[in-house]
């Protein structure tokens, strides 16, 4: 097996069809498929499942991301591991055979990202050069092998051994910054992220996200990206960053909260204010506990 797609879907019923249609018309290379549904509320699993060739892997739980793709791999054979999002879409007949050939043209890395971009076409997310909060930090990541520091977990694809070695997605994050996390200990370990340039991924983008209000959201990621602070960062600075992000959020906050005051319902103003107002309560929140 050359390589196994695994994807992790939640509430993804009007995604997963035309993500499992694109890898299925792939040509030139030996792969398998397999989908861990988070116990998704919709018919996710039943559109899944249409697809006979697709392995479906139904969880009892919702595990998160991290979780669910570790469950995928334990049930995967390929030499490659590739991580897809269900709201995307292979662009390109050939595209797992370019990821394959990607990574057997260059061992020093042990993982590597497509192109992702936007349904749209306008937007295309690069990797990152830089960890969050890294300039404000006491850490020698330049000593760590490779340019790029990490890559959005829509697609990416690794090599099976480092992915067991690694022991996979940390648990303890359930949703935002384990994609961060994995990539930093990867390069610990050291081995470079690739950036496979001739394979691009259409992405949707929260697809699985509740739209009518933002704060829940952000609260999850800045958890998530707490977490990794925590994980890989001084305590001393860990403080810094959410002192940093509570002045930052608080005028935000009250900006775009007076500005939605005057403006419809739920303009972006509003957005902005939720989104700013889920920072500064969750960094407050792990003041208070840090303290």
């Amino acid at each position: 097996m050359d390589i196994s797609v695994v994807i992790v879907t939640y509430n993804s019923a009007g995604q997963i069809e035309n993500c499992l249609a694109s890898i299925f018309l792939q040509t030139g290379v030996v792969f398998e498929v397999i989908v861990v549904d988070n116990l998704s509320q919709d018919d996710s699993l039943a559109r899944a499942r249409q697809f006979p060739l697709a392995r479906v892997i139904a969880s009892p739980e919702n595990l998160g991301f991290g979780r669910g793709c570790n469950l995928g791999f334990a049930a995967s054979t390929g030499r490659y591991v590739y991580l897809l999002n269900p709201d995307t879409r292979l662009t390109d007949a050939r595209a797992l055979a370019g990821v394959c050939s990607a990574m057997d043209a260059h061992p020093a890395w042990g993982m590597a990202a497509t192109r992702v971009r936007s349904a749209d076409g306008h937007h295309e997310s690069e990797p990152a050069t830089e960890y969050p909060g890294q300039r404000h930090v006491q850490h020698e990541f330049d000593r760590l092998p490779g340019r790029i520091a990490w890559v959005l977990g829509a697609s990416m694809v690794v090599r099976r051994a480092l992915y067991a070695q690694l022991g996979g997605f940390d648990p303890d994050f359930f949703l935002y910054s384990e994609e961060t996390d994995f990539c930093l200990r990867l390069r610990q370990a050291g081995h470079e992220i690739g950036q496979i340039l001739d394979v691009t991924v259409e992405h949707v983008g929260g697809a699985s996200e509740d739209p009518r209000d933002p704060y829940q959201t952000s609260a999850r990621k800045l958890r998530g990206l707490i977490l990794f602070r925590q994980k890989h960062y001084r305590p001393a600075d860990c403080i810094l960053l959410a002192k940093r992000d509570v002045r930052r959020a608080r005028f935000r906050a009250a900006w775009n909260g007076l500005l939605a005051s005057v403006q419809p319902a739920r303009s972006p103003a509003w957005f902005k204010s939720r989104n700013y107002r889920a920072i500064l309560e969750v960094s407050r929140e792990y003041l208070r506990a840090s303290t």
